[in-house]
């Protein structure tokens, strides 16, 4: 079987709507399998418009593609790494990483310092950020995030 090819764009503005509800649609995904007992304080219908009207229209988003499949997104507000995702099924094949290196060269533009909140418990997304240079700066008890999460604020330099 051939493996396909995965590449990383940006959102077309033609299809805005479609990409963003197929993104949409990995990230609950993703999120589910990541963190099956988090609090999910939105309504799918809420997150779909979230996507649609805050995340594709406000920040700078890079999507990784396998054929006709999202199957990873980014998203980047300014020093802040908002969103990084990979699709169920497609993890530890480099997409993560290929959409972080996107990002940070992104953000080398704006800003010296990337950074990022993760739940104290996403081991794995723990491990990744680790892995790619973000260091730990500040732990939070879960009383400034929608979900009541315990989580690490991390930074990495953009221009390392």
């Amino acid at each position: 079987m051939t493996e396909l090819v995965v590449r990383i764009r940006r959102p077309r503005a033609a299809d805005l709507a479609a990409e963003a509800d197929a993104t949409a649609t990995m990230y609950l995904a993703a999120r589910q399998a990541m963190l099956p007992a988090l609090r999910d304080p939105h309504t799918e219908a809420e997150t779909r418009a979230w996507m649609r009207d805050t995340v594709f229209t406000r920040y700078s988003v890079r999507l990784a593609h396998a054929g006709h499949e999202i199957v990873g997104f980014a998203a980047r507000d300014g020093a802040w790494l908002m969103q990084l995702y990979v699709k169920p099924g497609w993890t530890r094949r480099g997409i993560g990483s290929s959409l972080l290196r996107e990002m940070l060269a992104d953000a080398a533009f704006v800003t010296p310092v990337l950074r990022l909140y993760t739940f104290a418990r996403n081991e794995g997304a723990r491990r990744f950020y680790e892995r790619h240079g973000f260091a730990p700066v500040a732990f939070g008890d879960g009383s400034a995030n929608q979900e009541g999460e315990p989580d690490v604020r991390y930074e990495r330099s953009t221009r390392d």
